[in-house]
C-alpha cells in the first residue's frame, strides 16, 4: 500500500486558506438586510484582498472584451425583467456598488484562485455555486438560477480577462441596475 505524502508547505498553506473561504462563505450567507450586510461583505472583501492569490497583469483586450460582453449581459437582463428592480436611496445604491466589489473581491478572486488548483472548471465553477448560495437567504430560493448564472458569467470574465477587475466592474453594474428605475 502506497501513501502519496503532500509537503507540509502545501497543506499548512493551504488549510488558512480553506478556513477563510469557508468563514466567508458563512458569513456572507448569515448576513442581515441592511448597513450590517454591508459591513460583512467588506469585512470578507478584506480579508480576501490580504492574501495573496496568482494573477497575471490586466490584458486590456481580452479585460475589456470580457467586461463588455458580462455588462451587456446584466443589461439585457434587467431590462428584459423589470420586475427585478430593488428599492434604495442613493446612499443605498452606493452601498450596493461596493458591496459588489468586495464580494468579487472574495469570489472572483480569493475563491477563484483557490479553486484554480482543480483546473479553469473548478475555479469558474466553485465561487459560482458558492455565490448563487450566499444569495438565498437575502431574496428567496428563486433568485438561485439567476444568481448561478451571474455567477458563471463573472467567473467566465474572471477566466478571459485574466483579472478579477472585469467581474468587480460588471458586478458593480449590475448592482447600479437593480434600482435603476
Amino acid at each position: 500500500m502506497s501513501v502519496r505524502a503532500t509537503p507540509v508547505g502545501i497543506a499548512a498553506g493551504i488549510a488558512p486558506r480553506i478556513a477563510l473561504a469557508a468563514a466567508g462563505v458563512a458569513a456572507l450567507a448569515a448576513r442581515p438586510v441592511g448597513a450590517p450586510a454591508a459591513w460583512i461583505a467588506l469585512a470578507v472583501g478584506a480579508a480576501a484582498l490580504a492574501w495573496p492569490v496568482v494573477a497575471g497583469p490586466v490584458r486590456p483586450l481580452p479585460w475589456a472584451t470580457a467586461t463588455i460582453v458580462g455588462s451587456a449581459a446584466f443589461v439585457a437582463v434587467r431590462f428584459s425583467m423589470p420586475g427585478l428592480r430593488l428599492a434604495g436611496g442613493d446612499a443605498t445604491v452606493a452601498i450596493a456598488v461596493v458591496v459588489a466589489v468586495a464580494e468579487e473581491a472574495f469570489f472572483r478572486r480569493f475563491l477563484y484562485d483557490l479553486a484554480a488548483r482543480r483546473g479553469a472548471a473548478m475555479a469558474v465553477a466553485v465561487p459560482a455555486v458558492l455565490f448563487a448560495l450566499i444569495h438565498v437567504p437575502l431574496y428567496g430560493a428563486w433568485v438561485l438560477p439567476l444568481d448561478l448564472a451571474a455567477g458563471l458569467l463573472l467567473g467566465w470574465q474572471r477566466w478571459v480577462a485574466g483579472h478579477w477587475s472585469s467581474p468587480a466592474a460588471t458586478h458593480a453594474l449590475a448592482n447600479l441596475l437593480a434600482y435603476w428605475r
